[in-house]
């Protein structure tokens, strides 16, 4: 029977405490994995002070990003109104019969069990693992649990780890103060707060260049940032190609780094971003917001990165669906989009291998073999074709005949 350990909460944000008490349950009871379950509504919170969901799910990913025994869990946010432990463990049972479940709670819930809504039911479901968290000594944990577990029916566990004094309040309130979180919370979690410029008054502040690599990490998901690295690098080298300038290298790497910096947002978060932006959309990008990372990721280069080079920023804005007379950097990067190392993929009607060696050839050839193949994909899919896709495709076609 495969032993997995949940650890619920609101993680307004996750901290390194909550990544060592997962560890030590993990280790301590041999447990297969640990699922990291974000609450949608707790009954406890005062929903004003918690940030959205998409920000404490992303920051949950990004805390256990390469831990094998971590997994997210968006069971609870799935569901509406009020989310109750009881009800989360029924289903957690109902879906995995074959699987033991094992509930981990800090000291500080263990004191409040008594208290929690329907706690018998809780216990019929699942073994609690307690922690000695905030002050209370391993010889009380063991009483508590001891004490509960007669008391309620259940199993109540000790899980023996060190005491550290942090918590999501407290956290909060040094963010609200300016402070740093050096230690406290992994460091990619630390820097998406800073982006997003999270539990904090003052204003959001720029990235600096030497900081793009880290923030991009911090944001995108592991292989959207490969993606990433690999746009970036292929536009360098169509720029060596193609331009011959180390001015026009670099540029074509930033443009490369930056192109998909809004990628991580949900289609809702993008539209709803877009509104706020007044960044103007068509109706083709309304109806499928995958489109639309270009124009908000071009806002993000220029108002989070501190992008002043305008056609950076253009080559940006217009990598999604290209656009009529591009410049050669806007080509570049819209090629390099496609081609890139880590894609793997059919295309017709020409092949991956056949388009990547002829963008280095001649780059208007290789952008017409792109929009050739988009076009292709789009229309054998029955998806939405943007306008602009269709102006840039006819556009590059009628030059060719020229």
């Amino acid at each position: 029977m495969k032993k997995i350990g949940i650890l619920g909460g609101t993680f307004n944000p996750i901290h390194n405490a909550h990544l060592m008490m997962a560890q030590a349950a993990y280790e301590q009871y041999q447990l297969d994995e640990v699922w990291f379950m974000p609450s949608k509504n707790p009954p406890h919170k005062r929903k004003e002070n918690i940030v959205s969901e998409q920000h404490r799910s992303r920051m949950i990913q990004f805390a256990i990003d390469g831990a094998k025994q971590f997994s997210f869990s968006c069971l609870e946010l799935e569901r509406e109104g009020i989310t109750y432990t009881y009800e989360t463990l029924a289903q957690c049972v109902e879906k995995y019969p074959d699987t033991k479940f094992y509930f981990i709670v800090g000291g500080d819930s263990l004191r409040d069990f008594e208290q929690w809504y329907r706690p018998e039911t809780i216990v019929s479901f699942c073994t609690v693992l307690a922690t000695s968290r905030n002050g209370m000594s391993e010889e009380e944990l063991k009483r508590r649990c001891e004490q509960l577990s007669a008391k309620l029916g259940g199993v109540f566990l000790p899980v023996m780890m060190p005491q550290i004094a942090i918590s999501s309040m407290e956290i909060r309130q040094l963010l609200a103060d300016g402070k740093a979180l050096n230690g406290i919370v992994p460091n990619k979690v630390s820097r998406y707060i800073r982006f997003h410029g999270l539990y904090q008054e003052e204003p959001i502040k720029k990235i600096e260049r030497k900081e793009w690599n880290s923030y991009l990490a911090s944001t995108l998901r592991p292989k959207r940032y490969e993606h990433t690295i690999g746009v970036a690098n292929t536009a360098m080298q169509l720029a060596a190609v193609h331009i011959g300038t180390k001015e026009a290298c670099k540029r074509a790497k930033w443009a490369g780094l930056l192109h998909d910096c809004a990628k991580y947002l949900t289609d809702a978060e993008m539209l709803i971003y877009c509104k706020e932006y007044d960044i103007s959309l068509s109706t083709v990008e309304m109806q499928n917001p995958a489109l639309i990372h270009g124009k908000l990721g071009a806002y993000f280069a220029k108002h989070r990165y501190g992008v002043t080079d305008e056609e950076i920023c253009s080559a940006i804005c217009c990598h999604t669906t290209g656009k009529p007379n591009m410049t050669t950097l806007e080509k570049i990067l819209y090629v390099a989009d496609f081609i890139e190392p880590g894609r793997k993929m059919d295309s017709m009607p020409y092949s991956l291998m056949e388009v990547r060696k002829m963008c280095f050839c001649d780059l208007d050839k290789g952008l017409r073999m792109t929009l050739a193949n988009t076009v292709h994909y789009l229309q054998k899919g029955n998806y939405p074709i943007d306008d602009t896709t269709l102006q840039t495709y006819d556009y590059y076609n009628a030059t060719e005949n020229r």
